[in-house]
C-alpha cells in the first residue's frame, strides 16, 4: 500500500530497465518493491540467496524491452504536455514541452525513491552519468522531426535509431560549449576536429548493462552491444572508466568490429585512458581501413572537487601561529572545490607535449565537463541532481537538529571539529575546539595522571 505514495511511481520500472536500478536489499519495501517488478514488469530473478531475505534482479540486455521502456517513458511525458489525444501535429513548441518534461520528470523521479531508501546508493555519480546519457540518447530523438511518423507526434516514435555521434554531444553538452567540443583535435597525435572524425559515425543504446570484466571493453565486444542497442556500466569492476557507449564509425560494407569505437566516460576521476594500453580496445583490422579509429573520453565532474577531496568535503585546518592565545578555536575554511560549471579541453601545452612524445595511432579527444546544471548539460532543467549526488553521514536523515543534534553530536558517533573536543584544551591554544585545559606535558610525565579538572 506504501508504494502508491511515491511520487511518479510509474516511470521507475522503465527507468529501471534503462538506466539499470539496483533495489536495497535492508529495506522490506524495496524487498517488495522489486517483487512487483518481478511479477509485473518484465524484472528478471537472477538469483534467491538462501535464506530468502531478497532477491538479486535486473533486466536482461533484450532490445525489444529497452525500446519499450523507452516508449513508456515517452508516452508518460507525452501526456503530461499534450492531454491524452492519440496524435498531436507535430511543432517545435510542442516537443520543447516534452523535452522539458523529460529533464525534470526523471531525475525527481528517482530522487523521490532515492531519498526513500527504495534505490541502492552505490555510486551516485555514475548513477547521474547514466541518467544524463539516457536523456541525451532521448532528446536527440525527439529533436529530430523525421523520427516521427508522418510528422505526427504519437506512440509510434521508435527510440531504437541510430544517432549521430555530433547529435548525441549536441543534446548532452550545453549550447555555450558544445561549438568548442565539436571543433576540438585529438590530444595525443595531430588530427582533425572532432565533428569531422565522427562525421557518419552513430551510437545506438536504449539502456545500460553491467560490465562484468575488461572483455566487453573491446571492439568485439561493443560491436556485440551496438547490436543489442546496449551500452556498458562498470559496477565497481573497471578501472579508469565507468561508462562506454558504443560508436560505430562509418563502413564500406555491413557494420564489424573493425569499424567500432566508444565514448569512454569517467565520473569523478581524470586519467588519461589510451584505449589500446589500458583496455587492449582496437582489434588490428584485415584491411587498411579504420587502422586509425579516433575514439572520445568524457570525464564529468559532477561534484566539482579536487581529486583530494574526493572521499569526504573537508574543512581546512588553518595552521596556529607560535604565539597564540589559549582560547583560540579550530578556525575552518570552507572546500577549496575547482571552478564549478566549466567544460574544458586540454591546454595547448598538453596537446603538444602528448603529440610529440605519443606513438598511438589512434586519435583521442578529451572533454572535460565539471559541475551538473544547465550552464553545462543541456540535459539538466530545473530539477535538481544535488539530492542524488550530495554525500551524507549517518545522521542525515535525523530528524530534530539544533541542541537535540549537538547532544547527540556530545556522544561522539564520529569525530568531527569542534563538537568532538569539547572534553579537552591542549595547552597554549587548541587548533580542533577543545575546552578543558589540560597540560599534556605534564599529563605524559605523570603517566596521564590527570588533575580534578581533567576527563
Amino acid at each position: 500500500e506504501k508504494l502508491r505514495d511515491y511520487p511518479l511511481k510509474e516511470l521507475i520500472p522503465p527507468l529501471a530497465a534503462r538506466i539499470d536500478l539496483t533495489f536495497e536489499s535492508n529495506r522490506d519495501e524495496a524487498v517488495i518493491l522489486e517483487g512487483l517488478l518481478v511479477a509485473s514488469s518484465m524484472r528478471t530473478v537472477y538469483s534467491v540467496p538462501q535464506h530468502r531475505q531478497y532477491l538479486r534482479g535486473g533486466y536482461p540486455s533484450e532490445p525489444f524491452l529497452g525500446e519499450a521502456a523507452a516508449r513508456a517513458i515517452y508516452r508518460n511525458c507525452r501526456i503530461e504536455v499534450l492531454g491524452g489525444a492519440d496524435r498531436t501535429q507535430w511543432t517545435e513548441e510542442a516537443i520543447d514541452k516534452i523535452i522539458a518534461t523529460y529533464k525534470d520528470r526523471i531525475p525527481s523521479a528517482v530522487s523521490g525513491w532515492f531519498k526513500q531508501g527504495l534505490i541502492d546508493k552505490g555510486n551516485r555519480g555514475e548513477l547521474v552519468a547514466r541518467m544524463l546519457c539516457t536523456l541525451a540518447h532521448d532528446i536527440s530523438i525527439l529533436k529530430n522531426p523525421s523520427s516521427f511518423v508522418g510528422r505526427y507526434i504519437d506512440d509510434r516514435l521508435s527510440f531504437s535509431q541510430m544517432i549521430p555521434v555530433a547529435d548525441f554531444l549536441r543534446a548532452l553538452i550545453a549550447k555555450d560549449h558544445i561549438e568548442t567540443v565539436l571543433k576540438a583535435r585529438p590530444s595525443n597525435v595531430n588530427g582533425i576536429t572532432l565533428e569531422e572524425a565522427f562525421k557518419g559515425a552513430f551510437v545506438h543504446f536504449t539502456q545500460f548493462v553491467k560490465g562484468g570484466d575488461k572483455s566487453t571493453i573491446t571492439d568485439e565486444g561493443m560491436y556485440l552491444l551496438f547490436l543489442r542497442a546496449a551500452a556498458i556500466h562498470g559496477y565497481r569492476t573497471m578501472d579508469n572508466t565507468d561508462l562506454v557507449i558504443p560508436v560505430c564509425l562509418p563502413c564500406k560494407d555491413n557494420p564489424n568490429r573493425w569499424c567500432m569505437t566508444a565514448i569512454f566516460i569517467q565520473v569523478n576521476i581524470r586519467v588519461d585512458i589510451d584505449a589500446q594500453k589500458t583496455f587492449e580496445f582496437f582489434t588490428t583490422p584485415i584491411t587498411k581501413d579504420h587502422s586509425e579509429r579516433p575514439y572520445i573520453t568524457i570525464a564529468m565532474e559532477l561534484g566539482g572537487l579536487k581529486p583530494e577531496q574526493k572521499k569526504a568535503r573537508q574543512p581546512k585546518v588553518q595552521p596556529m601561529p607560535e604565539t597564540m592565545p589559549e582560547t583560540r578555536k579550530l578556525q575552518l575554511s570552507p572546500p577549496v572545490a575547482e571552478p564549478l560549471d566549466q567544460v574544458s579541453l586540454p591546454t595547448d601545452v598538453r596537446q603538444n607535449k602528448q603529440k610529440s612524445q605519443s606513438r598511438e595511432t589512434h586519435p583521442r579527444y578529451e572533454i572535460f565537463i565539471t559541475g551538473c546544471s544547465s550552464r553545462v548539460y543541456n540535459v539538466v532543467g530545473t530539477e535538481s541532481y544535488s539530492d542524488l549526488l550530495a554525500p551524507k553521514d549517518m545522521l542525515a536523515e535525523h530528524p530534530r537538529k539544533g541542541k537535540y543534534f549537538d547532544a547527540i553530536m556530545q556522544m561522539k558517533p564520529y569525530w568531527k571539529a569542534d563538537s568532538s573536543y569539547g572534553w579537552a584544551e591542549v595547552k597554549n591554544g587548541s587548533r580542533l575546539g577543545a575546552n578543558t585545559r589540560i597540560d599534556l606535558g605534564d599529563a605524559i610525565t605523570q603517566g596521564l595522571d590527570f588533575d580534578s579538572k581533567g576527563q
